[in-house]
């Protein structure tokens, strides 16, 4: 019980998450984290449609996932955490959401953007960020589905 897994990729709740991670990982709750998600409803029920019946969505401010985790309510299910990007993942950690390790595994595309591990792309700020969460002790790898290898942090911002 408790995290099992958390994640950053900017599709959120999409076909791989579903038909991969949910059922290697034995998740029961889907948590996103994200404060403007949290405020729209409508987009908050498309999430909800896009999950598995039996799997319980909640989509949560920063301050609200924060206190959810200070209160516990995470040791009740097989939770998996997902942020949308690098920066919201940030601001949660520093906000004091506790991880022990991030798997990224969709960062999107566009300008100054490499692809560094499967289809997983990195620049520079994203890169310096998760090198300073880093070393606050979580630990960051690279995966897109649980079929392809992992990759470390230093591997896929070495080939920035």
């Amino acid at each position: 019980m408790g995290v099992v897994l958390a994640r950053v990729d900017f599709r959120l709740i999409h076909g791989q998450v579903i038909t991969a991670w949910l059922t290697r990982c034995q998740v029961n709750e889907i948590v996103i984290v994200d404060t403007e998600l949290s405020g729209d409803e409508f987009m908050q029920d498309v999430f909800k449609m896009a999950a598995p019946k039996g799997v319980k969505i909640r989509i949560l401010s920063v301050e609200e996932a924060v206190r959810v985790q200070q209160n516990n309510e995470f040791e009740k299910n097989r939770v998996m955490i997902l942020f949308k990007n690098v920066p919201k993942l940030d601001s949660a950690v520093r906000a004091g959401l506790k991880l022990e390790e991030i798997q990224i595994g969709g960062l999107g595309g566009g300008p100054g953007r490499k692809a560094v591990n499967n289809a997983i792309t990195l620049d520079r700020t994203d890169a310096e960020t998760l090198l300073e969460l880093e070393k606050m002790g979580i630990k960051i790898y690279f995966q897109t589905t649980p079929d392809y290898p992992s990759e470390s942090l230093q591997k896929a911002v070495a080939k920035l």
